[in-house]
């Protein structure tokens, strides 16, 4: 436009300059500042680009870097004068001469010398450098300059620049993408500065400056990208309101950048919710700009967000002070407000709940983000808005809890802990008859429970006790649930446990805590975590202390009953992962004394699962655990005197059945198991009646046992034959006393120490327990056999067990000294250990003696 005029005048330029000389020397030819400036303006057009430098320097030197104070008629005859030449020398080939004449250009108007009429050479040069496509100024200095007398011009004439506002747009559009990042950012804080000089006309062009401004967003030094928010900002706010549909998501995306980009978003939400003519319009655009930096990590944007976030409250309400004033008025306090808290004024939870229907949607999908950034910002931002919504969060619980049940899946901690607080806060504005009804078909859908339930426990953590108490049994129908309670994940079982924890807490219990028990019992009972059975363990005294229990133990005894029925009518079709199995074998770890009273029922579990061959596992499973019952010191299954009843049972139809050998690993197990239950009965019950008959039974299959595969195996067998020996006597007749001694001197042999000196303790044993009717006489040859084979092991490698067979045969010899001293007699000289040999003698012989003497 102006450019034409420009050239046209640059072509008669040397006319002009002969009458700026001639003119001067008229107003004052003894003058020597004007006399050298004609010099200095003659050599500026020097076809030597040297000399031009020069006179540019001087000219610059002699204008404003004399000893004298800036005269400004004095500058504006001088600007007069060599306008015309500085404007040729801003397109000058020197780079150094370009900068030169544009500094001076840059004084003069920082002077507030240069007119109004002046921008008509100054403004089409400049659009020339930087708006022709490709970019003709290639220094960056020089284009940084060039902006900086755009933006001193707009300084200067403000709106009187709206003439030029064509030429200025080009000029910025170019400019706040430049690759200099200097140049861009002075370009952006131009922007603001054109657009609130030029704000009654600038919305007829600030739509084309938006998308190079968002592309400003993206540049690698904050301080662009804070200089681009607040040109944005700026285009709102004096531009075309409609604009924001494009940039509201771009600059929500700074949410996740720096402190300093954050506090400068927080700045600039806060200016258009105050400030913006449409506001009313883009209420949900506006507000998340602001709101995100309630929760901030940074506490100076966090400050500067509250204050914001109130002003812009109160003026809303000073705004619609008519429709508003009712509820102002009749504003009351919150009972059990969120702690930490401070509630949020009228305008500012009205303005909340107005927008919310257009936040939402594009929320919801944000927390589903592939990045965990826009995730952790949309987590922010929800648990603001449902914090400033407050009671009118209800109408919208159905979508803020599907998000949130999605959202706690989440790995970032962060994340979650938002979800979790958003949550809470949730529960403290809908009451649990609004939520449990979306909540709970989540629960029992049975996939990935244990997400709606972190979210449960979390709207339980903010609900009041009294209203929770009202739903609790709804809420332990659910939870005690099969396909709830009997699930172990670990995370579920987490989950479970934090539910359970807050209602113990803040409810009674009395009414459900048969179904919480159960629940209790069995993340005891299956969890393979041990901070998970340390809570569930902890939750049951808690229950026990809410539910008047002195101890824990009668919680058990309160409960043991029903329980034990209930896991009766599937104990004949339990695998190792039923969940009735695993709750069973709880019991039998935690029930201790309360077992005792319910041995009927114990027994038949018993007997409906350790029979069945379905899984081995069950069986061995039991019987270790009611060996440990049987083996506690206190004797916790007899504690109500029933043991002795139905002990004989437990041997014959549990303990006895696998005692006969067969075939394979778990068959060797079951073995094993069984040798340690009977050993364990013999040791801690002695009686009569029918548990006498049940072990004279076993000890038909003892002889067979004594040399089983298994180590355990012999090793429980010696025992069951050392307690019977002692405590039941009567059941070895003299035919079995010589088959149990054959076999125990043959483990003097074993390839386990620990078997061969517990198979010579037992020996000792029998021999000391020798049966009523039994007589030397009538068996010289079997204890014939018996003193060969076991003095041969007096010479063992083994110190321990040559010690341990000296005694037993001592033992052994008593019965008959005169055989024994024959056998040691007969192969003395062959004995390595000839002391021992003839220890034995001597002990035998004065046995003799003492025989004789009696006789």
């Amino acid at each position: 436009m102006c450019f034409v005029l420009t050239v046209t005048l640059l072509t008669y330029s040397r006319f002009i300059l002969v009458y700026i000389l001639a003119t001067m020397a008229t107003k004052d030819a003894n003058s020597k500042s004007y006399t050298e400036l004609n010099a200095i303006l003659s050599e500026m057009q020097n076809v030597n680009k040297a000399k031009r430098r020069k006179a540019l320097e001087r000219f610059q030197q002699l204008t404003f870097e004399s000893d004298k104070i800036l005269d400004k008629d004095y500058l504006t005859e001088i600007l007069g004068f060599s306008l015309t030449l500085l404007i040729t020398r801003m397109s000058d080939e020197s780079e150094v001469n370009r900068m030169n004449a544009s500094n001076i250009v840059l004084r003069f108007i920082q002077e507030s010398v240069v007119r109004e009429e002046h921008m008509i050479d100054i403004i089409p040069i400049v659009h020339h450098r930087l708006a022709t496509v490709p970019v003709i100024e290639e220094s960056e200095d020089v284009r940084l300059l060039l902006i900086n007398i755009i933006h001193a011009l707009t300084v200067n004439f403000e709106e009187k620049l709206i003439t030029y506002m064509n030429d200025v747009v080009d000029i910025l559009k170019a400019s706040v993408i430049d690759c200099s990042p200097e140049v861009r950012k002075a370009a952006s804080e131009c922007v603001s500065t054109y657009a609130k000089a030029s704000k009654a006309k600038f919305h007829m062009q600030s739509g084309s400056l938006v998308k190079p401004l968002l592309k400003g967003l993206g540049h690698q030094r904050f301080k662009n990208r804070i200089a681009c928010l607040y040109a944005l900002g700026d285009l709102l706010l004096y531009g075309d309101s409609k604009i924001i549909q494009d940039v509201s998501v771009p600059l929500a995306q700074c949410a996740m950048d720096l402190p300093q980009v954050r506090l400068a978003l927080v700045g600039v939400g806060g200016d258009l919710a105050l400030y913006m003519p449409d506001r009313y319009s883009y209420w949900h655009r506006i507000l998340p700009l602001l709101l995100f930096g309630l929760r901030d990590d940074d506490a100076d944007v966090q400050q500067k967000a509250k204050e914001l976030w109130s002003k812009v409250g109160h003026q809303y309400e000073q705004e619609n002070i008519d429709q508003l004033k009712e509820d102002i008025d009749f504003d009351v306090t919150m009972e059990d407000y969120p702690t930490g808290e401070k509630r949020p004024s009228v305008g500012c939870r009205i303005l909340v709940q107005r927008a919310l229907y257009h936040i939402l949607p594009g929320l919801m999908t944000d927390l589903d983000d592939w990045l965990a950034g826009p995730r952790l910002q949309a987590a922010k931002l929800l648990t603001v808005l449902v914090l400033n919504a407050d009671t009118g969060i209800t109408q919208y619980a159905e979508k803020i809890l599907k998000g949130l049940i999605l959202a706690a899946d989440d790995r970032e901690a962060n994340i979650i802990k938002q979800v979790l607080d958003c949550s809470r806060y949730l529960g403290h504005f809908l009451p649990p008859t609004t939520y449990l009804p979306l909540i709970l078909p989540w629960i029992r859908a049975g996939e990935k429970m244990e997400h709606p339930l972190i979210i449960l426990a979390a709207l339980a953590e903010g609900t009041r006790s009294s209203y929770l108490q009202n739903v609790i049994t709804d809420i332990i129908r659910t939870v005690s649930s099969e396909d709830v309670a009997y699930v172990s994940y670990y995370e579920h079982q987490r989950a479970l446990l934090q539910l359970i924890q807050l209602i113990i807490t803040k409810c009674d219990p009395n009414e459900n805590s048969f179904d919480i028990f159960g629940v209790l019992l069995f993340i005891a009972s299956s969890s393979e975590d041990d901070d998970n059975v340390i809570s569930a363990l902890d939750l049951l005294d808690a229950l026990a202390n809410k539910t008047g229990c002195t101890e824990t133990s009668e919680l058990y005894h309160n409960h043991l009953n029903a329980t034990l029925i209930m896991l009766l009518s599937s104990a004949n079709s339990w695998t190792e992962h039923s969940p009735q199995f695993l709750m069973f074998v709880g019991l039998m770890e935690q029930a201790a004394h309360a077992l005792g009273y319910e041995m009927e029922l114990f027994v038949k579990i018993l007997l409906a699962s350790v029979p069945k061959k379905q899984d081995p596992f069950v069986s061995l499973k039991c019987l270790t655990k009611l060996r440990g019952l049987l083996c506690q010191e206190d004797h916790p299954l007899e504690s109500n005197g029933q043991l002795g009843q139905w002990l004989p049972v437990i041997v014959s139809d549990c303990i006895a059945l696998f005692l006969p050998w067969h075939a394979g690993s778990t068959a060797e197990a079951l073995r094993t198991a069984s040798v340690a239950c009977l050993e364990a009965v013999c040791k801690v019950f002695v009686g009569k009646g029918r548990i006498v008959e049940e072990l004279r039974k076993s000890l038909t299959v003892i002889p067979a046992l004594i040399e089983d595969n298994s180590e355990d195996t012999r090793s429980f067998t010696c025992g069951v034959i050392c307690w019977i020996a002692i405590n039941y006597p009567q059941l070895i007749s003299s035919e079995t006393f010589h088959i149990l001694a054959d076999r125990l001197v043959k483990r003097f042999n074993d390839v386990q120490q620990l078997v061969r000196l517990k198979a010579a303790h037992v020996l000792g044993v029998l021999f000391d327990n020798l049966p009523e009717d039994y007589h030397p006489a009538k068996h010289l040859a079997l204890l014939q056999d018996l003193f060969k084979a076991a003095v041969i092991f007096l010479d063992d490698p083994d110190d321990k067990l040559q010690e341990a067979i000296l005694i037993t045969l001592e033992k052994m010899g008593c019965v008959c000294p005169d055989l024994l001293i024959t056998t040691l007699e007969e192969d003395k000289d062959k004995y390595r250990n000839v002391h021992y040999c003839q220890k034995l003698i001597d002990s035998m012989r004065v046995l003799q003696i003492a025989s004789n003497t009696e006789g």
